[in-house]
């Protein structure tokens, strides 16, 4: 019997079965794929790796930072870009409006000065207007919305926005608008990418000690009996439960479940990502580390360059780029897999990013979780499903385990909460 049964081997669950195991207690890691890593993990395709979608490594946490200083680390200055019909914006656009018509930024500025004010009970829409104006609200973020969280921005509750998005004075946006010499405004200084290995090797100092057990698909889950049977006919006890599953997912798997939590978590949703990775036989693919699209015409809402955060990422004198496209059962995917692969190239040509000639491999796969979406009341139903997993004994950890918008770091540090376990007090 495991003191600490893990599920899930992905940023959190490794992080909780870590600091589990570190404080000497019997501790396994079960994970549903062949290997760990979950979102963190990458895929090979002809020399080429890919990760699950764009990742890099930044914290302000002490423990995560300690975490970082046992990979060898390359840092990239965090500068992105916008296109938009054929125009290239420095990252964020509300401030660096210098490429566009001078009409066009008269008509943005004129909107940014006679912005509403702000109201406590802004939904996202509301509140991007009382940020931004209307003319700059509507023309980016919003329509960035639909091509990311899949749903009009006013769908969505304003909770998750912390510090993702910069909010400029008029300063910064007339400065913006006579110069692309903008300082940066990004929410870091710096970020950072592993030499080798690609993201997942932040994690590797993580799993030498660890029991981890592959192919291990959770079906059912007795809280009582305290045992879990997987789809192999396998079954693990366990003192403790600590788990990074998605909250829809866990609810259907417990014992007598009650309808309301089925029901409270069956309405939480969050969007997929259909990624579509392109490896290049020229050295250079486009002029930029990541980069978001706002036209709609155009699916992928962004894209990345895996060989500019490392050269490890691609085969020398190669390079690759990565487009991530999101799709929820509020707006589905609209191409198969064929038609989309086909799609994201031609559209890459247009944009100047490549020539179709210059392709050496191409591959496009689902992720069926990326973002928890922050519907407006989503809290109450995820408080709902939360509290009862606490009810019978299950920590819940991670972006789809908290069910909340967290970077790396954050899982990592959710995992740590198996530290204030009964047992381990």
């Amino acid at each position: 019997m495991a003191e600490i049964l893990v599920l899930g081997a992905g940023a959190a669950g490794i992080s909780a079965a870590y600091h589990a195991a570190k404080a000497g207690k019997e501790t396994v890691l079960l994970e549903k794929r062949d290997r760990y890593g979950g979102l963190c993990d990458h895929f090979h395709k002809a020399g080429f790796r890919f990760d699950h979608a764009v990742h890099f490594a930044f914290s302000k946490n002490e423990a995560y930072s300690a975490l970082l200083e046992k990979t060898d680390l390359l840092a990239h200055r965090p500068q992105a870009y916008n296109y938009e019909q054929g125009r290239w914006l420095k990252h964020p656009v509300q401030n660096n409006l210098y490429p566009l018509p001078v009409e066009e930024k008269v008509e943005a500025i004129k909107s940014f000065i006679e912005r509403p004010a702000r109201r406590a009970d802004s939904n996202y829409h509301s509140w991007l207007y009382e940020q931004f104006g209307t003319v700059i609200a509507d023309r980016y973020p919003a329509r960035y919305t639909l091509k990311y969280w899949t749903v009009p921005p006013e769908s969505l509750s304003t909770d998750w926005i912390g510090n993702r998005l910069h909010r400029p004075s008029l300063e910064e946006v007339l400065f913006g608008a006579m110069t692309d010499a903008t300082p940066l405004t990004y929410y870091l200084p710096e970020f950072y990418y592993p030499r080798r290995g690609g993201f997942k090797a932040i994690f590797e100092p993580l799993m030498e000690d660890l029991e981890l057990r592959t192919g291990k698909e959770v079906v059912r889950i007795d809280p009582a009996r305290r045992v879990v049977e997987c789809r192999d006919g396998t079954f693990e006890d366990f003192e403790y439960l600590v788990s990074s599953l998605p909250l829809p997912e866990i609810t259907k798997m417990i014992d007598n479940a009650p309808l309301r939590v089925l029901k409270a978590a069956g309405e939480l949703w969050a969007t997929a990502i259909a990624l579509v990775s392109i490896g290049l036989k020229v050295p250079q693919a486009g002029d930029h580390l990541w980069f978001y699209i706002y036209d709609q015409e155009i699916l992928p809402a962004r894209a990345h360059a895996p060989y500019r955060k490392s050269p490890d990422n691609a085969p020398a004198g190669c390079s690759s780029l990565q487009f991530e496209i999101y799709f929820s059962r509020h707006k589905p995917l609209p191409l198969t897999s064929e038609a989309l692969l086909e799609h994201v190239t031609g559209s890459a040509e247009k944009m100047g990013l490549f020539k179709v000639s210059d392709l050496a491999v191409t591959d496009c796969r689902i992720l069926p979780y990326a973002n928890v979406v922050f519907e407006k009341g989503m809290q109450a139903k995820r408080k709902l499903v939360r509290d009862y997993l606490e009810q019978k004994g299950i920590l819940s950890v991670g972006r789809f385990g908290e069910w909340d918008y967290l970077w790396t770091d954050q899982c990592y540090l959710s995992g740590k909460k198996v530290e204030n376990l009964p047992c381990m007090l």
